[in-house]
């Protein structure tokens, strides 16, 4: 799977330069002539423009870094990763300028990644899982095509990390960690305001430490890749329309 990752990645790299070599005028990278304009925008606000809600599904790989602090029973044996399927919802606002697009994305995710059974010197065991991450970035693009939109994004996010097992005092507890999500991607109108898109998001969350039994910790430091697609519309009215 971690290649499979390396190359997606890599793509998506190369969208997030394709990016940053887009913001100049494309009339200097062609060497003369007329800029590139956008479609003419419709009446009010353009296709671009407005609330968007919809939903996402892809691939993440959780890497749980498992450790331990000063442990009475030191682990032997520890699972610390997992792949699968990820899904959810995404909704935001966005405003153009231009051919930049400005805007807020956050997301929804779930799914039930765990590290499976981490066995201490003693036989007493614990797993951690995640059931649910959010995020909430900011966003910026770039319209390489009336209706295809190159971007960065980047913001926090939260997960709930919950543990579990002989080796944990109290049998189990959960903790909400708080990470720094970045990534980009690539965005394209399907006619109308329906929109889909293609990204890769990275990330790290902080540590968290859950009691043992007989003292010391078990600790959890949480990085997240995904590769996902989403599907969903663009409404013809913003939030702060409430503040006109």
């Amino acid at each position: 799977m971690g290649g499979k990752f390396s190359i997606i990645s890599k793509s998506i790299c190369a969208a997030a330069g394709l990016l940053a070599v887009s913001l100049f005028p494309v009339s200097a990278i062609a060497g003369g002539g007329d800029s590139y304009q956008s479609a003419p925008a419709p009446t009010g606000r353009t296709i671009w423009e407005g609330l968007h809600l919809g939903g996402h599904a892809g691939w993440s790989d959780q890497d749980f870094g498992i450790s331990q602090t000063t442990p009475a029973s030191p682990l032997t044996t520890r699972s610390d990763s997992d792949d699968g399927f990820t899904g959810g919802f995404v909704y935001g606002s966005s405003w153009q300028f231009g051919n930049m697009i400005l805007g807020t994305d956050s997301a929804y995710s779930f799914g039930d990644a765990k590290t499976g059974r981490n066995i201490a010197a003693n036989g007493l065991n614990a797993t951690a899982e995640v059931e649910w991450s959010s995020e909430t970035k900011a966003r910026a693009g770039f319209l390489v095509q009336p209706n295809i939109l190159v971007y960065g994004t980047i913001g926090i996010a939260f997960a709930s990390v919950d543990v579990s097992g002989t080796l944990i005092a109290g049998g189990s507890d959960d903790e909400r960690a708080f990470g720094v999500v970045y990534g980009g991607g690539v965005e394209t109108t399907m006619g109308n305001r329906w929109f889909a898109r293609f990204e890769y998001l990275h990330t790290d969350f902080d540590e968290e430490s859950f009691r043992e039994v007989g003292g010391g910790t078990f600790d959890v430091d949480l990085d997240t890749d995904v590769v996902r697609g989403a599907i969903g519309y663009r409404f013809d009215w913003s939030p702060l329309d409430m503040f006109k």
